[in-house]
Protein backbone atom coordinates (compact mmCIF):
# COMPACT_ATOMS: atom_id res chain seq x y z
CA UNK A 1 0.00 0.00 0.00
CA UNK A 2 3.12 2.46 0.89
CA UNK A 3 4.58 1.35 -2.26
CA UNK A 4 1.57 1.77 -4.56
CA UNK A 5 1.08 5.60 -2.77
CA UNK A 6 4.67 6.39 -3.02
CA UNK A 7 4.56 5.46 -6.82
CA UNK A 8 1.83 7.69 -7.45
CA UNK A 9 3.21 10.43 -5.80
CA UNK A 10 6.04 10.09 -8.32
CA UNK A 11 3.93 9.63 -11.40
CA UNK A 12 2.05 13.05 -10.81
CA UNK A 13 5.40 14.69 -10.19
CA UNK A 14 6.67 13.37 -13.47
CA UNK A 15 4.50 13.74 -15.34
CA UNK A 16 3.35 16.99 -14.54
CA UNK A 17 6.83 18.53 -14.08
CA UNK A 18 7.75 16.63 -17.27
CA UNK A 19 5.15 18.18 -19.63
CA UNK A 20 5.68 21.51 -18.41
CA UNK A 21 9.50 21.10 -19.24
CA UNK A 22 8.55 19.79 -22.93
CA UNK A 23 6.35 22.33 -23.46
CA UNK A 24 8.74 24.89 -22.80
CA UNK A 25 11.48 22.85 -24.76
CA UNK A 26 9.18 22.89 -27.77
CA UNK A 27 7.88 26.32 -27.52
CA UNK A 28 11.53 27.54 -28.13
CA UNK A 29 12.81 25.26 -30.17
CA UNK A 30 9.27 26.28 -32.53
CA UNK A 31 10.15 29.84 -31.69
CA UNK A 32 13.98 29.53 -33.40
CA UNK A 33 12.33 27.65 -36.05
CA UNK A 34 9.92 30.33 -36.77
CA UNK A 35 12.48 33.22 -36.44
CA UNK A 36 14.79 31.31 -38.34
CA UNK A 37 12.12 30.62 -41.42
CA UNK A 38 10.45 33.90 -41.10
CA UNK A 39 14.26 36.10 -41.27
CA UNK A 40 14.65 34.36 -44.49
CA UNK A 41 11.21 34.51 -46.01
CA UNK A 42 11.27 38.25 -45.55
CA UNK A 43 14.69 38.43 -47.51
CA UNK A 44 12.99 36.42 -50.01
CA UNK A 45 10.51 38.72 -50.31
CA UNK A 46 12.24 41.93 -50.39
CA UNK A 47 14.31 40.25 -53.72
CA UNK A 48 10.80 39.73 -55.67
CA UNK A 49 9.88 43.46 -54.92
CA UNK A 50 13.42 44.38 -56.33
CA UNK A 51 12.49 41.75 -59.33
CA UNK A 52 9.10 43.55 -59.83
CA UNK A 53 11.04 46.73 -60.75
CA UNK A 54 13.75 45.46 -62.77
CA UNK A 55 13.16 42.28 -64.50
CA UNK A 56 15.45 43.13 -66.99
CA UNK A 57 18.73 42.72 -64.69
CA UNK A 58 20.24 40.55 -62.26
CA UNK A 59 19.50 40.56 -58.67
CA UNK A 60 22.29 42.39 -56.72
CA UNK A 61 22.08 41.22 -52.89
CA UNK A 62 25.99 40.46 -52.50
CA UNK A 63 26.00 42.68 -49.07
CA UNK A 64 22.71 41.26 -47.52
CA UNK A 65 23.96 37.46 -48.35
CA UNK A 66 26.86 38.08 -46.94
CA UNK A 67 25.22 38.97 -43.75
CA UNK A 68 22.93 36.11 -43.86
CA UNK A 69 25.17 33.16 -44.70
CA UNK A 70 23.05 32.92 -48.20
CA UNK A 71 25.33 31.07 -50.53
CA UNK A 72 23.43 31.34 -53.47
CA UNK A 73 19.31 32.02 -54.11
CA UNK A 74 17.28 30.22 -56.86
CA UNK A 75 14.35 30.83 -57.98
CA UNK A 76 11.83 28.33 -59.95
CA UNK A 77 8.44 27.74 -61.75
CA UNK A 78 7.05 24.43 -60.91
CA UNK A 79 4.41 23.40 -63.93
CA UNK A 80 3.39 19.39 -63.90
CA UNK A 81 6.52 18.25 -61.34
CA UNK A 82 8.82 20.31 -64.35
CA UNK A 83 10.84 23.04 -63.27
CA UNK A 84 12.20 25.85 -64.88
CA UNK A 85 14.27 29.13 -64.13
CA UNK A 86 16.87 31.85 -65.30
CA UNK A 87 18.94 31.79 -62.36
CA UNK A 88 22.67 30.39 -62.72
CA UNK A 89 24.63 27.73 -61.54
CA UNK A 90 21.75 25.43 -61.06
CA UNK A 91 22.32 21.87 -60.62
CA UNK A 92 20.28 18.74 -60.76
CA UNK A 93 20.10 18.50 -56.72
CA UNK A 94 19.00 22.35 -56.53
CA UNK A 95 16.12 21.62 -59.38
CA UNK A 96 14.84 18.36 -57.79
CA UNK A 97 15.17 20.27 -53.96
CA UNK A 98 12.54 23.16 -55.60
CA UNK A 99 10.09 20.33 -56.87
CA UNK A 100 10.10 18.36 -53.60
CA UNK A 101 9.59 22.15 -51.69
CA UNK A 102 6.63 22.73 -54.28
CA UNK A 103 4.90 19.08 -53.09
CA UNK A 104 5.22 19.97 -49.58
CA UNK A 105 2.12 20.71 -47.03
CA UNK A 106 4.01 24.19 -45.98
CA UNK A 107 4.41 27.03 -47.99
CA UNK A 108 7.66 27.90 -46.23
CA UNK A 109 10.14 25.78 -44.58
CA UNK A 110 13.38 23.90 -45.35
CA UNK A 111 14.89 21.35 -47.34
CA UNK A 112 18.37 20.04 -47.04
CA UNK A 113 20.71 23.08 -47.24
CA UNK A 114 18.02 25.37 -48.55
CA UNK A 115 15.20 27.59 -46.96
CA UNK A 116 12.01 27.52 -49.67
CA UNK A 117 9.30 29.52 -49.80
CA UNK A 118 6.32 28.44 -51.93
CA UNK A 119 3.76 30.79 -53.86
CA UNK A 120 1.16 29.59 -56.03
CA UNK A 121 0.81 31.23 -59.65
CA UNK A 122 -2.10 30.54 -62.20
CA UNK A 123 -4.49 27.83 -62.39
CA UNK A 124 -1.72 25.13 -61.55
CA UNK A 125 1.73 26.78 -61.17
CA UNK A 126 3.74 27.52 -58.53
CA UNK A 127 7.08 29.52 -57.83
CA UNK A 128 9.76 28.45 -55.35
CA UNK A 129 12.11 30.47 -53.85
CA UNK A 130 15.51 28.28 -52.24
CA UNK A 131 17.72 29.94 -50.33
CA UNK A 132 20.98 27.83 -49.93
CA UNK A 133 21.94 28.93 -46.42
CA UNK A 134 23.98 25.49 -44.78
CA UNK A 135 25.80 27.30 -41.63
CA UNK A 136 21.66 29.01 -40.58
CA UNK A 137 20.15 25.56 -40.79
CA UNK A 138 23.19 23.96 -39.15
CA UNK A 139 22.64 26.33 -36.13
CA UNK A 140 18.98 25.78 -36.03
CA UNK A 141 19.65 21.56 -35.93
CA UNK A 142 22.29 22.57 -33.09
CA UNK A 143 19.66 24.92 -31.29
CA UNK A 144 16.76 22.15 -31.56
CA UNK A 145 19.26 19.41 -30.12
CA UNK A 146 20.68 21.33 -27.82
CA UNK A 147 16.59 22.13 -26.38
CA UNK A 148 16.19 18.69 -26.76
CA UNK A 149 19.24 17.43 -24.81
CA UNK A 150 18.02 19.79 -22.00
CA UNK A 151 14.76 18.58 -22.34
CA UNK A 152 15.58 15.05 -21.86
CA UNK A 153 18.05 16.16 -18.85
CA UNK A 154 15.63 17.80 -17.27
CA UNK A 155 13.25 14.81 -16.83
CA UNK A 156 16.21 12.73 -15.51
CA UNK A 157 16.28 15.71 -13.04
CA UNK A 158 12.67 15.85 -12.32
CA UNK A 159 12.40 12.08 -11.96
CA UNK A 160 16.07 11.91 -9.40
CA UNK A 161 14.02 14.95 -7.46
CA UNK A 162 10.68 12.58 -7.93
CA UNK A 163 11.39 9.95 -6.38
CA UNK A 164 13.30 11.50 -3.44
CA UNK A 165 10.21 14.09 -2.96
CA UNK A 166 7.77 10.97 -2.84
CA UNK A 167 9.93 9.07 0.03
CA UNK A 168 9.57 12.89 2.03
CA UNK A 169 5.89 12.61 1.92
CA UNK A 170 5.21 9.35 1.92
CA UNK A 171 7.63 8.41 4.82
CA UNK A 172 5.14 10.47 7.93
CA UNK A 173 2.21 8.08 6.85
CA UNK A 174 4.86 4.28 6.39
CA UNK A 175 5.82 5.38 9.83
CA UNK A 176 1.97 5.43 10.98
CA UNK A 177 1.65 2.34 9.09
CA UNK A 178 4.10 0.84 10.96
CA UNK A 179 3.22 2.10 14.10
CA UNK A 180 -0.67 0.80 13.27
CA UNK A 181 0.90 -2.59 12.21
CA UNK A 182 2.65 -2.96 15.69
CA UNK A 183 0.24 -2.16 17.21
CA UNK A 184 -2.02 -4.40 16.12
CA UNK A 185 0.32 -7.52 16.60
CA UNK A 186 1.42 -6.26 20.18
CA UNK A 187 -2.83 -6.24 21.16
CA UNK A 188 -3.30 -8.96 19.74
CA UNK A 189 -0.59 -10.69 21.75
CA UNK A 190 -1.94 -9.39 25.03
CA UNK A 191 -5.51 -10.30 24.35
CA UNK A 192 -4.71 -13.72 24.07
CA UNK A 193 -3.71 -14.42 27.69
CA UNK A 194 -7.12 -13.03 28.81
CA UNK A 195 -8.76 -14.89 26.59
CA UNK A 196 -6.96 -17.68 27.41
CA UNK A 197 -7.82 -17.68 31.37
CA UNK A 198 -11.60 -16.69 30.31
CA UNK A 199 -12.45 -19.98 28.32
CA UNK A 200 -9.82 -22.36 31.39
CA UNK A 201 -12.17 -20.44 34.13
CA UNK A 202 -15.77 -21.19 31.76
CA UNK A 203 -14.50 -24.52 31.33
CA UNK A 204 -14.25 -25.12 34.66
CA UNK A 205 -17.01 -23.50 35.36
CA UNK A 206 -19.11 -25.53 33.25
CA UNK A 207 -17.31 -28.77 35.61
CA UNK A 208 -18.79 -27.67 38.46
CA UNK A 209 -22.44 -25.98 37.54
CA UNK A 210 -23.05 -28.03 34.53
CA UNK A 211 -23.32 -27.02 30.94
CA UNK A 212 -25.65 -24.21 30.78
CA UNK A 213 -26.80 -21.62 27.75
CA UNK A 214 -25.02 -18.33 29.07
CA UNK A 215 -21.63 -20.72 29.91
CA UNK A 216 -22.17 -21.34 26.08
CA UNK A 217 -22.49 -17.92 24.84
CA UNK A 218 -19.15 -16.96 26.92
CA UNK A 219 -17.61 -19.89 25.00
CA UNK A 220 -18.80 -19.00 21.93
CA UNK A 221 -17.80 -15.89 22.12
CA UNK A 222 -14.50 -16.51 23.09
CA UNK A 223 -13.91 -19.25 20.41
CA UNK A 224 -15.09 -16.16 18.04
CA UNK A 225 -12.43 -13.59 19.54
CA UNK A 226 -9.87 -16.28 19.16
CA UNK A 227 -10.09 -16.52 15.54
CA UNK A 228 -10.23 -12.71 15.20
CA UNK A 229 -6.92 -12.91 17.63
CA UNK A 230 -5.25 -15.42 15.25
CA UNK A 231 -6.29 -13.59 12.31
CA UNK A 232 -4.93 -10.29 13.19
CA UNK A 233 -1.99 -12.06 14.01
CA UNK A 234 -1.72 -13.41 10.77
CA UNK A 235 -1.94 -10.37 9.17
CA UNK A 236 0.70 -8.56 11.12
CA UNK A 237 2.81 -11.33 10.23
CA UNK A 238 2.16 -11.27 6.39
CA UNK A 239 2.68 -7.65 6.21
CA UNK A 240 6.41 -7.96 7.94
CA UNK A 241 8.15 -9.30 4.98
CA UNK A 242 11.35 -9.59 7.21
CA UNK A 243 9.69 -12.24 9.17
CA UNK A 244 8.75 -14.25 5.81
CA UNK A 245 9.78 -17.80 5.12
CA UNK A 246 10.55 -18.07 1.64
CA UNK A 247 11.21 -21.61 0.50
CA UNK A 248 10.39 -23.80 -2.93
CA UNK A 249 7.32 -26.25 -2.33
CA UNK A 250 4.81 -28.18 -4.89
CA UNK A 251 1.74 -25.45 -4.90
CA UNK A 252 0.04 -27.71 -7.14
CA UNK A 253 -0.36 -29.96 -4.23
CA UNK A 254 -0.88 -27.05 -1.43
CA UNK A 255 -4.07 -26.27 -3.62
CA UNK A 256 -5.49 -29.57 -3.60
CA UNK A 257 -5.32 -30.51 -0.24
CA UNK A 258 -6.63 -27.03 0.39
CA UNK A 259 -9.54 -27.56 -1.44
CA UNK A 260 -10.05 -31.15 -0.24
CA UNK A 261 -10.40 -29.12 3.37
CA UNK A 262 -13.31 -27.35 2.06
CA UNK A 263 -15.24 -30.52 0.26
CA UNK A 264 -17.35 -31.13 3.24
CA UNK A 265 -19.12 -27.88 3.32
CA UNK A 266 -19.08 -27.51 -0.66
CA UNK A 267 -21.15 -30.95 -0.08
CA UNK A 268 -23.56 -29.80 2.95
CA UNK A 269 -24.16 -26.69 0.65
CA UNK A 270 -24.68 -28.60 -2.41
CA UNK A 271 -22.21 -26.76 -4.09
CA UNK A 272 -20.52 -27.97 -7.73
CA UNK A 273 -17.05 -27.90 -7.26
CA UNK A 274 -15.10 -28.23 -10.91
CA UNK A 275 -11.22 -28.09 -10.43
CA UNK A 276 -7.85 -27.37 -13.18
CA UNK A 277 -5.23 -28.34 -10.98
CA UNK A 278 -1.96 -28.77 -13.23
CA UNK A 279 0.50 -31.11 -11.74
CA UNK A 280 4.24 -30.29 -10.55
CA UNK A 281 3.85 -26.32 -10.25
CA UNK A 282 6.50 -25.32 -7.98
CA UNK A 283 6.80 -22.03 -6.09
CA UNK A 284 9.63 -20.01 -4.34
CA UNK A 285 7.08 -18.34 -1.63
CA UNK A 286 6.12 -18.41 2.23
CA UNK A 287 3.94 -22.12 2.26
CA UNK A 288 2.15 -21.00 5.20
CA UNK A 289 1.44 -17.63 3.77
CA UNK A 290 0.08 -19.13 0.47
CA UNK A 291 -2.30 -22.28 2.09
CA UNK A 292 -3.43 -18.83 4.10
CA UNK A 293 -4.42 -17.36 0.82
CA UNK A 294 -6.18 -20.39 -0.87
CA UNK A 295 -8.49 -20.95 2.60
CA UNK A 296 -9.70 -17.28 2.68
CA UNK A 297 -10.16 -17.83 -1.21
CA UNK A 298 -12.16 -20.50 -1.02
CA UNK A 299 -14.15 -19.71 2.49
CA UNK A 300 -15.35 -16.99 0.69
CA UNK A 301 -16.32 -18.49 -2.62
CA UNK A 302 -18.46 -20.80 -0.40
CA UNK A 303 -20.03 -18.32 1.38
CA UNK A 304 -21.11 -16.07 -1.34
CA UNK A 305 -21.96 -19.40 -3.77
CA UNK A 306 -25.69 -19.88 -3.47
CA UNK A 307 -26.77 -23.68 -3.23
CA UNK A 308 -26.66 -25.73 -6.09
CA UNK A 309 -24.04 -22.87 -7.39
CA UNK A 310 -20.57 -24.17 -8.92
CA UNK A 311 -17.03 -23.15 -7.65
CA UNK A 312 -14.22 -23.25 -9.88
CA UNK A 313 -10.58 -23.38 -8.88
CA UNK A 314 -7.80 -23.08 -11.27
CA UNK A 315 -4.05 -23.52 -11.23
CA UNK A 316 -1.55 -23.07 -13.88
CA UNK A 317 1.60 -20.91 -14.76
CA UNK A 318 2.49 -18.84 -16.95
CA UNK A 319 6.21 -18.02 -18.38
CA UNK A 320 7.25 -16.97 -14.29
CA UNK A 321 4.22 -15.83 -12.75
CA UNK A 322 1.71 -18.90 -10.86
CA UNK A 323 -1.89 -18.75 -11.25
CA UNK A 324 -4.79 -19.75 -9.37
CA UNK A 325 -8.28 -18.67 -9.71
CA UNK A 326 -10.86 -19.20 -7.20
CA UNK A 327 -14.03 -18.56 -9.39
CA UNK A 328 -18.01 -18.95 -7.58
CA UNK A 329 -21.97 -18.24 -9.14
CA UNK A 330 -23.23 -15.79 -6.80
CA UNK A 331 -24.52 -12.03 -6.27
CA UNK A 332 -22.07 -9.48 -7.96
CA UNK A 333 -20.25 -6.90 -6.41
CA UNK A 334 -21.55 -3.97 -6.91
CA UNK A 335 -19.28 -1.53 -9.29
CA UNK A 336 -18.56 0.98 -6.97
CA UNK A 337 -17.80 -1.23 -4.06
CA UNK A 338 -15.28 -2.80 -6.26
CA UNK A 339 -12.23 -0.31 -5.55
CA UNK A 340 -12.50 -1.05 -1.90
CA UNK A 341 -12.49 -4.74 -1.71
CA UNK A 342 -8.99 -5.02 -0.85
CA UNK A 343 -9.20 -2.45 1.14
CA UNK A 344 -8.28 -3.68 5.18
CA UNK A 345 -11.15 -4.92 7.27
CA UNK A 346 -13.29 -3.77 4.43
CA UNK A 347 -17.03 -5.25 3.96
CA UNK A 348 -19.64 -5.05 1.20
CA UNK A 349 -22.71 -6.11 3.50
CA UNK A 350 -21.30 -4.66 6.92
CA UNK A 351 -25.04 -5.93 8.79
CA UNK A 352 -24.44 -9.72 7.46
CA UNK A 353 -20.93 -9.98 8.36
CA UNK A 354 -21.19 -9.26 11.96
CA UNK A 355 -23.89 -11.76 11.89
CA UNK A 356 -21.43 -14.06 10.57
CA UNK A 357 -18.66 -13.05 12.98
CA UNK A 358 -16.72 -11.85 10.05
CA UNK A 359 -14.61 -9.12 10.10
CA UNK A 360 -13.42 -8.53 6.46
CA UNK A 361 -9.34 -8.88 7.49
CA UNK A 362 -7.50 -9.09 3.80
CA UNK A 363 -3.96 -9.18 2.80
CA UNK A 364 -3.08 -8.24 -0.95
CA UNK A 365 -0.42 -10.12 -2.63
CA UNK A 366 1.22 -9.59 -5.90
CA UNK A 367 2.68 -11.89 -8.23
CA UNK A 368 5.83 -13.49 -7.04
CA UNK A 369 8.34 -15.09 -9.58
CA UNK A 370 8.82 -18.93 -9.18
Amino acid sequence: MIEKLRKKIFWIIQVSLSVIILGIVILFASFSYRNTIMSSTMFMDRLEKRTEIREDKPIDFDEEKNDRNIEGVYRFEINNNNATTRSENVTDEIRDYAIKASNKKFEQGYIGNYIYKVRKIGANGKEVTLIESESTIKELKTTVMIAGIIGVSGIILIAIFAKNISKTIVKPVEETFEKQKQFVSDASHELKTPLAVIEANADVLEDKVGNNKWITYIKKETISMNKLVNDLLVLARMENTSTTNKQKFDISKEVKMSVACFESMIYEKNIELETDIKDGIEFNGDKEDIKHIISILLDNAIKHTSEKGKIIVNTSKEKNNVKIEVKNQGEPIPVEEREKIFERFYRVDKARSRSEKRYGLRTFYSKRNC
